[in-house]
């Protein structure tokens, strides 16, 4: 069992911050997540196919809304989410590796996120991500939350991926907020996958999303409406498949 990123029923996400900066702390940290933390939580949870990192590469200028690193966990599907959701309520351990970990770690999210929809199947491991939450109008009804919903998945995020020059976008809603700081967790997300990690190209397809013409559709109430609590660009770290046996483990690092 395999999972290319963004690519399964269900998605782990967890964010933190790591207290080191020097350069040897930072690769100790990177080694035991992909080396020992990683492997223990796939070998824990069977449904768990694959796991995959990534560092905060531009942060929103809004605010300090996203944790410095991001590790999401494909989740196959219901049996397993609801495999994992059971177990986490009894706080399982995992290893330490003191004094880096966990002392210098903090949690600032723990979601557990439901696939609504792709604009293409995945294909590999992006560069970078684009990842923005988003809320719908507060107090909008079913019929409107209906428009909403179609409005994005069919042509917002389509539009999104052939004019900036994403190579797909996956949308997500939440299952289960198992963490997330004030004021709580958005109800959707959508992440955009990009090839290459320059700043340049950053810039260059945020240029893209900010322009204004005829190739954004404006959308109804229901969308135009909504509000985005982060907007956040990460890069690629690692991604670790599950292993096929205990001594055949690979970690693929950028």
């Amino acid at each position: 069992m395999t999972a290319t990123p963004f690519s399964s029923e269900f998605l782990y996400w967890v964010a933190l911050d790591f207290g080191g900066s020097a350069p040897a702390d930072v690769e100790r940290f990177d080694r035991f997540f992909d080396e020992t933390h990683i492997p223990e939580v796939l070998a824990r949870y069977p449904g768990f196919a694959a796991a995959h990192r990534y560092a905060l590469h531009r942060p929103d200028p809004r605010g300090d809304f996203g944790g410095g690193y991001l590790a999401a966990y494909e989740v196959e599907d219901e049996r397993a989410v609801n495999a994992y959701l059971a177990d986490e309520s009894r706080r399982p351990r995992y290893s330490a590796d003191p004094p880096l970990w966990p002392d210098l770690l903090t949690y600032r999210w723990r979601v557990v996120y439901e696939k609504i929809a792709e604009t293409s199947p995945s294909t590999g491991t992006p560069d970078l991500i684009y990842i923005i939450g988003i809320d719908p109008p507060a107090g909008i009804g079913d019929g409107e939350l209906a428009e909403f919903d179609a409005f994005y998945t069919d042509t917002h995020m389509p539009e999104a991926v052939a004019n900036a020059g994403f190579s797909r976008g996956t949308r997500y809603k939440v299952r289960r907020e198992l963490a997330h700081p004030a004021p709580g967790c958005p109800r959707f997300l959508v992440v955009y996958e990009l090839a290459g990690d320059t700043d340049e190209l950053v810039a260059e397809t945020q240029r893209k999303l900010g322009r204004e013409g005829p190739w954004w559709t404006p959308g109804p109430a229901s969308w135009t409406g909504h509000t985005t609590p982060w907007r956040l660009w990460y890069r690629h770290i690692s991604f670790l498949p599950r292993p096929t046996s205990p001594s055949k483990a690979t970690i693929r690092r950028s």
